[in-house]
């Protein structure tokens, strides 16, 4: 009896786990298209993925598109097709388990991706093109989990 049980938890353990929903699947990065990402907060895990609907309703993301990314740290991240309307979802965990969100990201290929803390402890991501130019800055939401 014990030994299906473990089959049976084994087995819905890989099928939660190695499942991934539309979504996540059409976040294949078929044209090697990147962005550069930049972490100003805390080492952490990033995630840059299409707004849809999906998306803005699960918590789960499958694989960090950037994993393990320092402090002061910048790193290519690869660049899925957009979503809804055409942005993006950026979510973060860092290793304090602070949980970082933005909505509404309008990103393309080969832009910069920056995430900083001001000095009244306010979050923001600043996107710029790959020119250097700015292209908007957001609010990032930011909370313990």
């Amino acid at each position: 009896m014990k030994k299906a049980v473990l089959i049976v938890i084994s087995v819905l353990a890989l099928l939660l786990c190695g499942c991934q929903t539309k979504e996540q699947n059409n976040m294949n990065n078929s044209d090697n298209k990147t962005v550069l990402f930049i972490n100003g907060v805390n080492d952490a895990d990033v995630w840059i993925l299409p707004q849809t609907k999906a998306n803005l309703k699960t918590t789960v993301w499958g694989k960090a598109t950037a994993s393990k990314v320092k402090k002061g740290e910048s790193r290519q991240a690869p660049l899925c097709e957009a979503g809804d309307n055409g942005h993006f979802l950026f979510r973060m965990i860092d290793t304090d388990s602070f949980y970082y969100s933005a909505n509404d990201l309008a990103l393309e290929a080969d832009w910069t991706l920056e995430i900083k803390e001001n000095d009244s402890r306010d979050i923001t991501l600043i996107v710029t093109d790959k020119n250097g130019e700015l292209k908007n800055k957001y609010e990032v939401f930011a909370a313990k989990l």
